[in-house]
């Protein structure tokens, strides 16, 4: 009898122990919301304030049990409500998109218009020094040439954490999270970040709206897209276009629309965007590329 009892204990526990070793994917749930659900006027509401109509007001009328995920004209956010200053007329797209127990859903791209022009949106000094200004244009270069001479920075790329941005880059403000470091190579002793050669120029515009070309040299490839800037949280979104960068990186980036600037006067930038761990086989970072304006170059203040 009591080795029955005992085999019937041991039995019972490994019972237990099978099921808690069980495949995550039952510990999740089932998704709860379809993505046909996620429809506006029902799950989220587009506005356009009563005052000035290139304010737009995104909505989420989820319960707070869903992290609202919004993918919109000047990036990403995962704000309940979020306030979106369009300077320029055109039809913009928004997609929306919550986080449920069974993983992230999203619903079909919704488009809105902006009908007249809002100059006062493009006044900060940040859109004069990276695109010259309303009805202007600024052509900027990667700090990197043919003869492998960087003017400005060490080279042309340097390496942030996760958590750096302007704030803590330029006005000694807290990073966005605690992965915060930088390693600025010289490009001489670390050649293997990208070959020396004309990698082209990037102009950016604000003529009519806000363009921006990008000649890839180095890649064989030239792209005409659009812009925005979120003078608050100093970030850029491009849409069909790329910043100037090397064969190396072409491949293991998040999000190239995706970009922080890192830093900005009016003759150097510096835009960051994040490194995919899985795709680089290395550790998430803000892969920082370095440029210098046209005028700055061709000026001869330029040294090595």
């Amino acid at each position: 009898m009591k080795k029955i009892v005992t085999y019937c204990s041991y039995l019972f526990t490994m019972i237990v122990l099978l099921g808690a070793c069980s495949p995550d994917k039952y510990m999740l749930g089932d998704i709860d919301v379809t993505s046909s659900e996620l429809v506006e006027g029902v799950s989220y509401k587009i506005e356009h304030d009563e005052n000035n109509p290139n304010v737009v007001y995104l909505t989420s009328l989820m319960d707070s049990k869903y992290t609202a995920l919004w993918e919109h004209p000047q990036g990403r956010s995962q704000q309940k409500r979020v306030t979106l200053k369009i300077p320029f007329p055109g039809e913009y797209t928004v997609m929306f998109g919550v986080e449920t127990r069974g993983g992230v859903v999203y619903g079909k791209p919704v488009t809105f218009k902006v009908d007249d022009m809002y100059a006062e949106f493009i006044s900060d000094e940040i859109w004069t020094m990276l695109a010259g200004g309303a009805g202007e244009e600024k052509t900027w270069y990667l700090d990197l040439d043919q003869n492998g001479l960087s003017r400005a920075f060490k080279g042309p790329v340097y390496f942030y954490g996760t958590g750096d941005w302007w704030g803590n880059v330029n006005d000694k403000g807290k990073p966005l999270n605690s992965d915060s470091w930088l390693w600025d190579p010289q490009w001489k002793d670390n050649t293997w970040l990208m070959p020396a050669g004309d990698y082209g120029e990037m102009t950016f515009n604000l003529k009519g709206g806000a363009n921006v070309i990008v000649n890839h040299n180095m890649l064989g490839k030239k792209q005409k897209g659009t812009f925005s800037i979120d003078t608050e949280n100093k970030t850029l979104k491009m849409v069909d276009a790329s910043p100037l960068h090397g064969q190396p990186q072409d491949g293991i980036v998040v999000d190239w629309g995706d970009v922080r600037i890192m830093s900005l006067n009016k003759n150097t930038m510096q835009l960051g965007v994040l490194r995919d761990p899985v795709l680089s086989n290395d550790g998430a970072a803000m892969l920082t590329f370095n440029f210098i304006s046209k005028d700055y170059r061709d000026s001869g203040e330029a040294s090595e």
